[in-house]
């Protein structure tokens, strides 16, 4: 018994001799505020918000990596090893030049294909595979091409798997595509899962790289097509900036309802930004929302009031929160 506990004990201090020499990074934020609705004040909403971006503890060949998002106790937190074989390979002698190689494996609930799209409202469509202990290759070269395959091995029904690859033909374009047998549908109502699985693809074209100007502007869309489903998700925006302003203009398809959010920004005042949204909903029928607020930042804390305004419902809400970012 007192062998084992030496032994025990031993483990315990070379795991936290390994932890303490490997640098561990945390980011994330912290964000609370009321929402008042109006005429009157018809209801008072309160949040908080914890946000992990990043927990990671990383060497020179590895990574660990706690699941990123809202912090919800009451679930199961998600943890992925990735291990940079190119960087193994080269301490060993093997120089892969201009590959690099990663391998990931974890509890991850769902795999996401390479995209090129860039997103401005946070979306967040992307071609996945639904999974539940998963791991994944990437190969890359350069910053011109990379290819990328996950599978769940844990699943024997439906055993899923994705295979994508992205490339960039030229300096200012790249296009990403990819295929999944077994896909998870977060934008359909209720959200669902395609055991026949889905294709998608994206393309990011910098017009103002292959145009030479000198102001920002460029153009992406994305494409998700569900097999079983027969049912197609899509994306495109339009984006644009100069000097300290900025804006962009979404257009959304998800289960046949088409959405248009376009969002103007700006941050010419020192430590602060305004910006006015404008979000219409189901075009066949349509809903407007009209947003808009500022904030300051001051002391490491950003204070921000943000203003929302149904115009069919005729509701008036005003958000104060306050956010620490780490």
């Amino acid at each position: 018994m007192k062998k084992k506990f030496v032994l025990v004990l031993a483990l315990v201090l070379m795991a936290a001799v390994a932890v303490t020499a490997a640098p561990v990074t945390l980011t994330g934020s912290f964000k609370a505020g009321y929402k008042f609705a109006f005429p009157g004040i018809t209801a008072v909403n309160a949040s908080t918000e914890i946000s992990i971006d990043g927990l990671s503890i990383a060497d020179d060949f590895w990574k660990v990596s706690v699941g990123s998002g809202p912090l919800d106790f009451g679930n199961k937190i998600g943890g992925k090893l990735s291990i940079y074989l190119d960087k193994a390979l080269a301490a060993n002698g093997v120089d892969m030049g201009d590959v690099t190689a990663t391998f990931d494996i974890g509890n991850s609930t769902t795999m996401d294909g390479l995209t090129v799209y860039s997103d401005p409202n946070s979306t967040s469509l992307k071609l996945r595979m639904k999974g539940a202990y998963s791991s994944a290759l990437t190969v890359g070269y350069s910053s011109l091409a990379s290819a990328y395959v996950a599978l769940d091995p844990t699943d024997a029904t439906n055993h899923p798997f994705l295979v994508s690859a992205k490339i960039v033909p030229v300096e200012g374009m790249s296009v990403a595509a990819g295929y999944t047998n077994y896909a998870k549908n977060e934008f359909q109502s209720p959200a669902s899962d395609d055991a026949t699985g889905a294709v998608g693809g994206s393309v990011m074209i910098d017009i103002a790289k292959l145009a030479g100007l000198d102001f920002g502007l460029s153009a992406s869309a994305q494409e998700v097509y569900f097999l079983g489903q027969k049912e197609s998700d899509f994306l495109a925006a339009v984006s644009g900036s100069y000097a300290d302003l900025s804006a962009y203009a979404e257009y959304q398809l998800f289960a046949g309802t088409s959405n248009v959010i376009a969002k103007v920004s700006y941050s010419g005042i020192k430590n602060a930004s305004m910006y006015a949204k404008l979000t219409l909903k189901d075009l066949s029928n349509i809903a407007t929302t009209i947003e808009a607020g500022a904030n300051y930042k001051m002391g490491g804390v950003t204070y921000a009031l943000d203003g929302s305004y149904d115009v069919k419902g005729e509701a008036f809400s005003l958000t104060p929160s306050v956010e620490v970012t780490f």
